[in-house]
């Protein structure tokens, strides 16, 4: 493929943990209230792992002892998305720093940017409004439209696709996130992958999945992006 026929890049942004992270001290008493509510029996929600996960992957495993009752997710996802939207405020949301400038960096240089994200949408963008992160993303692959994680850049494929008219390269999409699901997916898709380390994984727990590259933060994004592009 010559340079003048490849496609922009394509950068796929990861939310929870890359670009903000939600108040623990939040999110779980929160969904805690909704389970309860909706006299949903799963005693472990406390101590499960939601990072790297899709929320539909999540809030459908808490039905584990409910035969997974279509009527009983939908009642749940309904609530969750209402009370997230209505509940969460800026005390809640730490906005991480440098995303301005590594947004603005690839939106400057021509790139289509978009987000890679396990969020249901409207989950999403009420994070975003809150965190004050007010980017016009151009399309995003989301967690509503598969459990697997895996199978998200495989939809920005189609995205892409179906958005510029082109034969898109996977070898063009970047996808920056904080999770080993995050690098995982990257790989399996053959994009390439930045691992930044402000979520709750370290450089030492990352390093093993194999990213291109890891960074501390999203400053000075022409010196990792190049080194991105030479690996």
């Amino acid at each position: 493929m010559t340079e003048e026929k490849q496609h922009p890049w394509v950068i796929l942004f990861d939310i929870d943990g890359t670009l903000l992270t939600v108040d623990r001290k939040f999110n779980r008493p929160l969904i805690r209230s909704i389970l309860d509510d909706l006299g949903i029996d799963y005693p472990d929600m406390e101590k499960e792992g939601f990072s790297g996960r899709t929320d539909h992957d999540i809030l459908t495993s808490f039905l584990l002892n409910h035969d997974f009752d279509e009527e009983l997710y939908q009642k749940l996802k309904s609530e969750y998305l209402l009370r997230t939207d209505s509940e969460m405020n800026s005390g809640h949301v730490i906005r991480h720093s440098h995303i301005d400038e590594a947004i603005s960096y690839f939106d400057k240089m021509g790139a289509y940017v978009g987000l890679l994200t396990g969020n249901y949408p409207s989950a999403a963008q009420a994070k975003l409004k809150v965190a004050g992160i007010e980017y016009d993303f151009k399309f995003g692959a989301f967690g509503e439209f598969d459990k697997d994680r895996n199978q998200l850049p495989l939809i920005a494929l189609k995205e892409v696709e179906k958005n510029l008219n082109i034969n898109p390269d996977p070898s063009r999409f970047v996808i920056i996130g904080d999770t080993p699901r995050d690098v995982e997916c990257a790989n399996y898709a053959n994009m390439k992958c930045v691992a930044v380390t402000t979520g709750r994984f370290s450089k030492e727990e990352l390093e093993p999945f194999n990213p291109n590259v890891i960074i501390s933060d999203l400053s000075n994004p022409e010196e990792w992006f190049k080194k991105l592009t030479q690996a």
